[in-house]
């Protein structure tokens, strides 16, 4: 049988819906602990708030108190609900153990997941690794958008922009000609923004301008100062993929590493649950089953 791997998606969600239970948790477990000696910051009947709880660090005086002040006011109106809650009988109800059960199960799970399936050494994934995935399921990894592999360079004023360009058609290349532009006194408070040997697409390159001149312009080829509403733009292009095309390795590298941790992590899960049901025993009464929970084919 093939089992499904939770998604990060899907624990995320798990613990959005378990959060809220976790500070009655707390206070459910530490209800009858004595109060700290230190001076309280709060109290609600016998139970007291310490300094210590209002311990960490802020960026500033003012921020700390607001903080704290928050704090201690949500402090106040949770210990004032609980203990209503206490008082009605509602804190020690088969239905909040039940929850309180359930949660600690959910928690305990994750813990066992993250260790075993998710978390450790075994993640670790070699360029090795992931370069023969990619050779091995290239076909999987089809563009289904064009993708330009550019580099470019803004400046705020056109001069700067046309020395930099000036620069690279004397024979410097790209990494020279910015530490150029970086070293010139007048020049270097005009660059505003460098790329190098970037990928784009699309909806990543902007203004528009830019992107009409990435799909026109030759390779390698120097573009003159494109004026845009951000500046001047001096832009080359290394190389263009188009639809249907297999990618350049480095675009989709990271893509190919979430792929193959995600076939490492189910392995590990199936492998996880296996294990456990050759230890213990399973019986699944499927009469009783349909009955109680409605289950049809």
């Amino acid at each position: 049988m093939h089992l499904l791997l939770p998604t990060d998606d899907v624990r995320h969600r798990v613990f959005r819906r378990t959060a809220y239970l976790v500070p009655f948790i707390a206070v459910f477990i530490g209800c009858s602990r004595e109060g700290p000696s230190r001076p309280y910051v709060a109290r609600v009947g016998p139970v007291e708030l310490s300094e210590d709880d209002l311990a960490g660090p802020a960026d500033s005086i003012a921020r700390a108190r607001g903080k704290s002040m928050a704090f201690i006011n949500e402090w106040v109106v949770s210990e004032l609900l609980y203990q209503e809650a206490q008082r009605r009988g509602m804190a020690d109800s088969d239905q909040l153990r039940k929850q309180l059960d359930a949660t600690r199960k959910r928690l305990a799970v994750e813990a066992l997941l993250e260790k075993e399936v998710y978390g450790g050494g075994a993640d670790d994934v070699h360029d090795e690794e992931i370069a023969g995935y990619f050779k091995k399921n290239v076909s999987s990894f089809t563009l289904r958008e064009d993708v330009a592999r550019v580099s470019y360079a803004l400046f705020s004023e056109r001069d700067g922009a046309n020395m930099f360009r000036a620069s690279i058609l004397r024979g410097s290349s790209w990494e020279d000609a910015v530490a150029a532009c970086q070293r010139d006194s007048v020049h270097r408070r005009d660059l505003r923004a460098v790329a190098r040997n970037q990928y784009f697409t699309q909806s990543t390159l902007f203004p528009d301008e830019l992107w009409k001149l990435a799909r026109a312009l030759p390779k390698e080829e120097v573009s003159y100062a494109v004026k845009t509403a951000a500046g001047y733009y001096v832009l080359t292009v290394h190389g263009i993929k188009h639809v249907g095309e297999t990618p350049e390795f480095e675009f989709v590298k990271n893509e190919v590493r979430e792929r193959l941790l995600i076939e490492r992590r189910r392995a590990r899960y199936e492998q996880l649950v296996s294990d456990l049901r050759t230890r213990h025993k399973v019986e699944v009464n499927l009469s009783v089953a349909d009955t109680a929970g409605g289950i049809g084919d």
